[in-house]
């Protein structure tokens, strides 16, 4: 299931990461256009979420009190809540679009390098299967990795002649030969996958540049989780959960340092300039949507809000008093209006049998 997940997400990227190497024709070069294509995707997510951010700060007095007035009452707090969160027009859960977004798109690109046959190449699906069901038998690799396709490019630029005779093999090995020749980017092979031990390698004075990518994965990380912590400290101070999310942000370079060590060049190539792309996005949201200032806006427009219903509910308040007015006016008229209509018949009464007149008094009405 979360592989067919992988997959279909992998299409869409797929043609976009097809379209960026057939135009500049180098993988690497590719990838760091891609980084900048899905953080440009993401940009409106971000800017959402630094106005969910400011808009949850002002909210906190209201729920606090709220909080506080039904701390006996789980079900009342719940409703509240929410319905403080409807009239306010807030979403709670908001807030993690941006990361669930961020990594939606990471298991896209992880799918994109490990099949850069379908994806890339784009050969015929007929060649890659006969490709897996071939390699197993003519190398270390075992039918497991068949998950990846970079074993088929890595064994196809050794030796080639076992391909050729495959369906459509000879246009096949051509495109992934050529493919082949595009894959270093700044001496990194961006389908070799680093390991721990090239760390131990350089005390020998074997280096190999592929090491630098879980380095600049984790500083990266670092600067950008020290950016996003000191960006939102305004905002998210004194609220509840505010310790675990600077816990998370803290651990997120250790996380990238083990990733990185863990998928080819190619994937930590994407993270680490997802990271510098990502810090410097921020520095020009921040510039232009700051979480404190969106607060204060916000805060500014929420008393201007309740101040303008408080106008409201006086001048509804005026309009029922005058209503009333006017209702007691029609029935003083009403009742004039019966005064003169009875003080006629008696006159004529009186005048028609020799009476005296008697004046209307409100005893009659």
């Amino acid at each position: 299931m979360f592989n067919a997940l992988i997959s279909l997400i992998g299409i869409p990227l797929g043609w976009v990461m097809w379209i960026l190497y057939y135009v500049v024709k180098n993988y690497g070069l590719a990838l760091l256009l891609f980084t900048v294509f899905s953080r440009l995707i993401m940009l409106p997510v971000t800017i959402n979420q630094q106005k969910s951010t400011a808009k949850m700060t002002m909210l906190r007095p209201q729920l606090e009190e709220i909080q506080k007035k039904y701390a006996n009452n789980r079900q009342k707090l719940n409703e509240e809540m929410m319905a403080l969160y409807t009239r306010e027009n807030y979403n709670p859960m908001s807030g993690c679009l941006p990361m669930i977004v961020q990594f939606l798109i990471l298991f896209g690109i992880i799918d994109v390098i490990y099949k850069p046959l379908k994806h890339i190449l784009r050969l015929p699906a007929v060649f890659i299967q006969e490709a897996q069901d071939l390699l197993p038998t003519i190398s270390q690799y075992s039918a497991r990795a068949m998950i990846s396709q970079l074993p088929i490019v890595r064994e196809i630029m050794q030796n080639p002649n076992p391909f050729m005779n495959l369906s459509f093999g000879a246009e096949s090995v051509a495109k992934v030969q050529e493919f082949a020749s595009n894959l270093m980017f700044m001496g990194i092979d961006l389908i070799g996958q680093p390991e721990t031990s090239m760390f131990f390698d350089l005390f020998k004075g074997q280096f190999n540049p592929v090491i630098l990518i879980p380095v600049l994965s984790g500083i990266t990380s670092l600067l950008l989780s020290i950016n996003t912590l000191k960006s939102t400290s305004a905002t998210t101070e004194g609220q509840a959960g505010a310790g675990s999310i600077k816990a998370m942000m803290l651990t997120m370079p250790i996380f990238s340092v083990l990733f990185t060590f863990s998928v080819p060049a190619g994937v930590g190539l994407y993270w680490t300039f997802s990271n510098v792309v990502g810090l410097l996005q921020n520095l020009v949201v921040y510039k232009f949507y700051n979480p404190k200032e969106m607060a204060e806006k916000a805060q500014r427009e929420y008393e201007e809000r309740k101040e303008r219903e408080r106008q409201e509910r006086i001048e509804a308040k005026k309009r029922a008093l005058e209503q009333g007015d006017q209702e007691e006016a029609k029935a003083l008229s009403k009742k004039e209006q019966n005064r003169r209509k009875l003080a006629e018949a008696r006159r004529r009464d009186a005048e028609k049998y020799g009476e005296v007149y008697e004046e209307v008094t409100d005893d009659d009405l």
